[in-house]
């Protein structure tokens, strides 16, 4: 299905490669340091010819005065000078604007109760300083936390990566020998001993791929037109080829471009989960429809359904059914469902009698269109896997 994914810090060579107009970070704190050095300079000037008019508007100063403290609050609040700078700044000011209400008020063109203005201003600025300071201290501290958590999740990632690989290899070289055993013993009981160790193996490796799946959820996968319709005969053809029951598949949902590999895990999960709560000659039913701007899939069986109680904690990570018995699985294939549908923006929900059978329901965004052989959503944004720029959403592809 589909895949979204943001990093703050990225190295010059990524900022590259996703179209950075400076080309490297370097540059870019370069051109950081130039700007706040002309708007530095531009300041000064300003600051200058209205520390001026402050001494020659005798009566009318409040003007450039409050034009001087407006333009270094507003200078503040675009550039991060710092500490010593900024309180250096700030007593210039309050001295070369001061001196002329001062001298004013002394000559008696200027009441000496306007010479508040001096404590007040400076009041207010300074206060204006410390909630612009903490402000900054703020977002750098969520920045830090931002940055720690993206350290640590690529290091479970890492782990889960190195981890299943390994466990894959391990669960594949056993049940390769496990497969010799049976094929070669000549004993039944020696070869149901193997079949079993079989079915525990690949309950492992079923395991393990969600685990896998579950962390690398945020990511995003391969972005190729994929044709809906047959992605969803497919799987149920894999599954009806294994379990005797009442098939029924209805789809209209077209092609759309996304990630196929999620899409059919979404399915598999589901259809594992239909087929472990019925049993022979039960109905599961696979109906998939456009509604609007979203792609509607439902899974319904007529199984053993659940109690009402499980239903608020079906897609929990590792929890079972209450009723589920020896059917109950390890708890992550409806997590990883939901994980994903999720990540998606798109919702599941489920529905269940105990007795009368479940019926689980996705609702997937699709914005369209394709136009002009490159798959844009609406929002004009193109769409990943089609040789444009990232986008979390699908576009339907239309045939004239």
């Amino acid at each position: 299905m589909w895949g979204i994914g943001s990093s703050r810090s990225r190295s010059s060579a990524e900022l590259q490669d996703r179209g950075d107009p400076t080309g490297s970070v370097e540059s870019r704190l370069d051109r950081s340091g130039a700007a706040r050095l002309f708007l530095g300079i531009l300041w000064l000037g300003f600051f200058a010819v209205n520390a001026v008019l402050t001494f020659v508007w005798a009566g009318a100063e409040t003007i450039p005065y409050h034009l001087i403290w407006v333009s270094y609050a507003f200078l503040y609040g675009l550039v991060a000078y710092s500490r010593a700078v900024t309180w250096i700044v700030f007593w210039v000011i309050t001295l070369v604007t001061g001196a002329p209400l001062i001298w004013h008020a002394a000559t008696d063109q200027l009441e000496w109760a306007e010479c508040s203005e001096i404590v007040l201003m400076g009041i207010i600025i300074a206060l204006l300083i410390w909630h612009v300071n903490r402000h900054r201290a703020a977002q750098a501290r969520l920045l830090t936390i931002q940055e720690e958590e993206r350290r640590q999740a690529n290091n479970r990632e890492m782990a889960a990566r190195f981890g299943a690989h390994e466990m894959r290899t391990r669960l594949t070289i056993a049940r390769g020998f496990a497969e010799l055993i049976e094929e070669s013993s000549g004993d039944g009981c020696i070869s149901a001993d193997a079949q079993l160790i079989l079915d525990e193996l690949d309950k492992a490796t079923a395991l393990a791929t969600n685990l896998l799946t579950l962390v690398r959820v945020h990511q995003t996968g391969a972005w190729v037109p994929v044709e809906i319709d047959a992605l969803i005969e497919s799987a149920v053809h894999r599954w009806r080829s294994t379990a005797d029951r009442e098939w029924s598949v209805r789809s209209a949902v077209g092609v759309v471009v996304g990630d196929a590999e999620r899409l059919e895990v979404v399915l598999d999960c589901l259809l594992e989960n239909a087929v472990k709560f019925t049993g022979a000659g039960d109905r599961i039913a696979v109906d998939a429809r456009r509604d609007a701007r979203a792609a509607v899939l439902t899974v319904s069986d007529a199984g053993a359904g659940m109690p009402e109680a499980d239903l608020d904690r079906v897609f929990e990570i590792f929890q079972t059914g209450s009723a589920a018995g020896d059917r109950a699985g390890c708890g992550l294939g409806l997590s990883v469902v939901k994980a994903i549908v999720d990540a998606r923006g798109g919702t599941v929900s489920v529905g269940s009698q105990e007795g009368a059978g479940t019926c689980f329901t996705l609702t997937l965004p699709i914005e369209p269109v394709y136009r002009d052989g490159v798959a844009r959503p609406a929002s004009g944004r193109p769409v990943p896997g089609t040789g444009q720029k990232s986008a979390w959403s699908p576009a339907v592809l239309e045939h004239s």
